[in-house]
C-alpha cells in the first residue's frame, strides 16, 4: 500500500491518494501551459511595440534631416534676398544705374570712345 517514502512520511497507495496525486500534477501542467501562453503574450507585444518604436525612431530621424536641410536652404534664401535688397537700394542711386548701364551694354557718354580689350 505504501507508494513512496520521504523519511518518515510515507504516501498511501489508495484511489483517492492516486487521484488527489494526479490533479496536481495536472493543476501544475496546466499552470504553466497557462504561464507559457503569457509569456508568449507579452513576447508578441513587445516585439510590436519594439518595432513602433523603432519605426518611429527612424521616422524622427529622417523628419530632423529633413528639418535641417529646409533650415539650410531657409538660411540660403535669406542671404540671397538680403543681396536682393540691397542691390534693390543700389538701384535708386542714378551713380550705380548709369555705372551699370556703361558697362553692361557699352554705353558711352558723348565725346567718350570705349575701347573693348577682350
Amino acid at each position: 500500500m505504501k507508494a513512496r517514502s520521504d523519511g518518515k512520511i510515507s504516501q498511501l497507495n489508495t484511489p483517492y491518494a492516486r487521484q488527489v496525486s494526479s490533479e496536481k500534477i495536472r493543476n501544475r501542467q496546466v499552470h504553466q501551459r497557462r504561464c507559457k501562453r503569457i509569456i508568449a503574450v507579452f513576447l508578441v507585444v513587445f516585439l510590436i511595440f519594439g518595432i513602433q518604436i523603432f519605426q518611429s525612431k527612424r521616422t524622427l530621424t529622417d523628419i530632423n534631416g529633413n528639418i535641417q536641410q529646409a533650415q539650410s536652404q531657409l538660411t540660403k534664401q535669406k542671404q540671397k534676398n538680403q543681396q536682393l535688397q540691397q542691390q534693390i537700394k543700389m538701384l535708386h542711386n542714378p551713380d550705380y544705374i548709369q555705372q551699370v548701364i556703361r558697362s553692361k551694354y557699352n554705353y558711352s557718354k558723348k565725346g567718350e570712345t570705349i575701347y573693348n580689350l577682350n
